[in-house]
């Protein structure tokens, strides 16, 4: 991990409006109190203020150069190209960021249009990750998105001829009335258009949202248990078939183009995230920002970094940690690594657990790395939740 340049995240919390299953800190940009000018201000003075911060501390041999820039959301797409332009020219200028650098930003469909792409790229942007979720007009609307499927393949269209190279569509399975035929219907689609990266996530119902409402009052009808373990293990077969790899349990891509910047975090390393309810790993500090837009500006604009929390993990809390975010990379986490940057075995924290799970096929060593099986893939929670 010595020689891992970090990332940078930047949280936009504005959307067109809240999706039924969405549990992120987003508000609707029509109904928010803090107008997005003033958003995109507030995170250039913070940027500021973390640039001072960062100059007081000791290198402890994290490098100051960063290898990634995230924008995500919220819908980072929503906010005038020209204010991301502005704050991209801020960021360059108080970081050193390489010129090889991952620069991604999370773009939903509906939200802008070509000569908006064309600036992205203008402004770096290398990376977009597109919010697709469904190839399904009726899924759509039953996830409250507020696009179609023909704008989906616009902004696709549209990014390609903008000269994006590196695309990355997120989709949505057990999803309420999807079925096996439907799912993979849009995994169809999505190949065909050949993007560089799929992302493929599981629904979760999170109780403070709209589904978790309705799930708790018996209203939202969702796929058996055995339909979405089906959708799971199916997946990897069909997209492998497709020259996908897919390298993290959600993740697929085709060769040379597995995400930077999420392997940051898989591999527990460090970035700094800037923005409302933003968090940051550094010097094996975990801190977060304020998730209220008030608040944050508040903190802010008198010249104070706006962290509402913090955690410093023993060694072995940061070894659990890692191995937890490890497991997710289907490769695993190589031992090696492991020993050379905390000074143990896995085996001398978790004999007992890593044996248990050997022993129930769902973990195993191979080529020097812990990982999970093709089992322990539909368990994954279980085990992870053995190391923390």
């Amino acid at each position: 991990m010595k020689n891992e340049l970090p990332g940078i995240y930047i949280h936009i919390p504005f959307c067109k409006t809240k999706c039924h299953y969405c549990d992120f800190v987003s508000y609707p940009i029509h109904k928010s109190a803090v107008s997005v000018e003033l958003y995109i201000k507030t995170l250039i003075h913070e940027v500021k203020l973390r640039k001072e911060w960062l100059a007081s501390l000791p290198s402890a041999g994290i490098p100051r150069r960063f290898q990634s820039v995230y924008v995500g959301g919220g819908t980072p797409s929503v906010v005038p190209s020209g204010l991301l332009q502005m704050l991209f020219e801020e960021l360059w200028k108080n970081f050193d960021i390489t010129d090889e650098a991952e620069v991604t930003i999370e773009v939903n469909p509906g939200t802008i249009e070509r000569n908006g792409l064309t600036l992205y790229r203008q402004m770096g942007v290398n990376r977009l990750s597109i919010g697709v979720q469904s190839f399904d007009d009726s899924t759509l609307k039953k996830l409250g998105r507020c696009h179609t499927t023909a704008d989906a393949y616009s902004v696709i269209n549209g990014a390609k001829a903008a000269g994006f190279r590196n695309l990355s569509l997120d989709l949505m399975f057990g999803l309420p009335g999807q079925s096996c035929k439907l799912w993979f219907d849009s995994l169809s689609k999505a190949t065909a258009l050949s993007p560089e990266h799929i992302s493929c996530y599981e629904l979760g119902i999170e109780p403070n949202t709209p589904y978790g409402k309705w799930h708790s009052q018996g209203l939202l009808s969702v796929p058996t248990e055995d339909d979405v373990i089906g959708m799971m293990e199916n997946t990897s077969t069909y997209l492998g078939s497709r020259g996908y790899q897919h390298y993290e349990i959600s993740n697929y891509a085709k060769p040379g183009f597995q995400a930077r910047h999420n392997s940051i975090y898989w591999k527990n390393g460090p970035y700094l995230g800037f923005g409302c309810a933003a968090y940051s790993y550094w010097q094996g500090r975990r801190f977060g920002n304020v998730n209220d837009l008030d608040l944050y500006r508040e903190s802010v604009y008198n010249n104070r970094l706006p962290e509402a929390d913090s955690e410093t993990l023993d060694i072995k809390g940061s070894a659990g940690e890692t191995i937890m975010l490890g497991l997710r990379l289907r490769d695993g986490v190589c031992l090696k690594t492991f020993e050379k940057r905390f000074g143990v075995s896995v085996w001398q924290f978790w004999d007992e657990e890593i044996s248990l799970f050997t022993e129930r096929g769902l973990l195993e060593v191979s080529s020097g790395c812990l990982r999970l099986t093709d089992q322990g893939l539909l368990l994954a929670n279980q085990v992870q939740a053995a190391f923390v």
